[in-house]
């Protein structure tokens, strides 16, 4: 939680707060390659489009609840009411399995530290998006922007300042400054997730969320608890090792210790491996990891950090 958040929680006037959403759907049951949905309440009478961290949040009709935290018993399970009068919201669950499985994000801020933007376009946005292979429109907000997913692929966004602002769509983009936007004061994020619509009626839907680790089914933790033994593919993206990056060896010219200093002398650098027994081998045929704590130790000598993916803390006795 960002310092200026605490000071002003212990305040005597920390100002509005804004109740911010992000519904993903890219993580449901039916996946989408749509832009994430943001929106916020519309509390304090804000019934405007705002712009934090570089992303348009629309007013929306929705009410939520139950988030708090007791310290006791069940883990909470917040609820959405969404308004859906037009039964627009209908037909996007008939096409996205009601949907179940997508992520919601909930942030919040004060008001004080919304984004200033360029109302421009029709549009209140933070800044301008280009280069996405998807064409145009481009993403109208940051995030959307820099993701590969979302446009075909990843655009650059660049922030609007008070004079590119007023030199947009032929000069007609209008500023609103903000003299304490601060993107980087907020709350810790909450991440949910859709667990099941709870009702659907001609007014209203009720979604009920679950955290990530109260999903059914889902079981922790997600491996096997092994107090010496790595589950890692050896070389592989979790264990990360490569003779490039931690060479480790020995030079024909025993002056020389490090690779770089060997082979800038035309020298020859031998790259060091180990064997399943852990001992040091000059042949890479003999190359194998022994999968123990050991292997990972041989591997990356300190100030390293270790990749090891077992549970070396689960073999001791605390008592």
């Amino acid at each position: 939680m960002a310092d200026k958040i605490i000071s002003d929680v212990n305040g005597f006037e920390p100002g509005e707060l804004i109740d911010l959403f992000e519904l993903d759907m890219s993580t449901g049951v039916a996946a989408s390659t749509e832009p994430v949905f943001r929106w916020h309440a519309g509390y304090n009478e804000n019934l405007q489009e705002i712009v934090w961290q570089g992303n348009r949040y629309s007013a929306f009709p929705i009410e939520a609840a139950g988030f708090e935290w007791s310290g006791k018993g069940a883990i909470p399970r917040p609820t959405l009411t969404v308004a859906n009068i037009t039964s627009l919201l209908s037909g996007v669950l008939s096409s996205y399995d009601d949907l179940v499985g997508s992520k919601v994000t909930r942030k919040r801020t004060f008001a004080k530290y919304l984004d200033a933007y360029c109302y421009t376009g029709g549009y209140p946005v933070g800044g301008v998006c280009s280069g996405e292979s998807g064409g145009t429109p481009y993403s109208l907000s940051k995030s959307d922007c820099l993701d590969a997913t979302k446009n075909g692929s990843a655009g650059t966004w660049t922030v609007y300042t008070s004079s590119t602002c007023a030199s947009s769509n032929s000069n007609t983009g209008i500023w609103y400054a903000s003299a304490n936007a601060d993107d980087t004061a907020y709350f810790p994020e909450e991440i949910w997730y859709v667990d099941r619509k709870a009702l659907e009626t001609r007014t209203h839907i009720e979604f009920e969320l679950t955290a990530a680790h109260d999903v059914q089914g889902v079981k922790l933790p997600g491996r096997t608890v092994v107090a010496n033994t790595c589950p890692w593919k050896y070389k592989g993206g979790e264990c990360g090792y490569d003779t490039t990056t931690y060479p480790g060896g020995s030079c024909s010219n025993s002056t020389y210790t490090t690779q770089e200093t060997c082979e800038g002398n035309s020298d020859t650098w031998t790259p060091r491996y180990y064997d399943i027994d852990n001992n040091s081998t000059n042949s890479s045929g003999d190359d194998v990891c022994a999968k123990n704590f050991t292997a990972c130790e041989k591997r990356f000598p300190e100030p390293q950090e270790i990749p090891f993916g077992g549970f070396p803390g689960a073999g001791m006795n605390m008592g």
